[in-house]
């Protein structure tokens, strides 16, 4: 008597959620490279009234592994989605072919949402960014200032969050912390003094001038306190671990009675 074993498929990691910001992109990790994929096997459903049609969308490589894929789309406010990907979409090197998946998408309406608008000033420079941090200083959102100074956000969910800005010298979007060898400074950060409270159903309109106070006083004590904390928490572990080597007991906080 011989045992078949079931066909091994190729399983795809799909980072899409049943509720969507507006701005959101569909996320597929391969475990694999592929070795071909059929666009053609991907649908994107949307529903009005009643009826589905469907929605057009982008898809594409992210790098040259062939291992991540992106898929974007005009996501409509309050509007409900299925993606829909046809068994055997993705073929991997190895031969391997991905199962059909399904998922219902809705996409958030407007009243969930906040918007945040930072008119700046002290600083008038053609390549300011602003950036919309969270509580972990990752960032939410970010925009190359206008014109006048004005930065804006759309679409934040509800919750506290920190503004942050810098002169983007070389223009390339992201900050540089500047080349010792090369005697380049890193660009010039500056920091909101404040969290700032975004409520769905609120437009916050601040004034911000971004030189007002001097850049060591500028940043929120909340994330001076974090950073710290991060510190201080590695400084133990690696006290945790010299001890180890020497077969010393660490004792994390010691009293002592006055």
């Amino acid at each position: 008597i011989y045992s078949i074993y079931p066909v091994q498929a190729l399983e795809p990691k799909y980072s899409v959620r049943s509720s969507m910001d507006p701005t959101g992109t569909i996320l597929i990790e391969m475990p694999s490279p592929l070795a071909s994929l059929d666009t053609a096997a991907i649908h994107l459903y949307s529903q009005i009234d009643t009826l589905w049609y469907r929605a057009p969308y982008e898809f594409s490589r992210k790098d040259s592994t062939l291992r991540y894929y992106e898929l974007r789309a005009d996501w409509q406010l309050g509007r409900e989605y299925s993606l829909e990907i046809d068994s055997a979409a993705f073929v991997d090197v190895y031969g391997l072919v991905s199962n059909e998946f399904k998922q219902g998408i809705k996409v958030k309406s407007l009243d969930e949402y906040s918007t945040l608008v930072m008119e700046t000033s002290g600083i008038r420079d053609s390549n300011l960014i602003v950036q919309l941090l969270d509580k972990s200083e990752n960032i939410v959102q970010q925009v190359k200032a206008e014109a006048d100074g004005s930065a804006a956000f759309y679409y934040i969910n509800p919750g506290n969050y920190y503004v942050r800005a810098f002169i983007d010298r070389n223009g390339n979007g992201i900050w540089d912390t500047g080349v010792y060898a090369e005697d380049l400074q890193p660009e010039d950060v500056y920091y909101y003094h404040r969290s700032i409270e975004c409520k769905a159903k609120w437009d916050n309109t601040l004034q911000w001038n971004i030189t007002e106070r001097k850049r060591y006083l500028q940043k929120p004590g909340d994330l001076v306190k974090q950073k710290a904390s991060k510190s201080k928490r590695k400084q133990m572990n690696r006290n945790a671990e010299r001890a180890k080597q020497l077969g010393i007991e660490y004792v994390k906080d010691i009293k002592v009675k006055k």
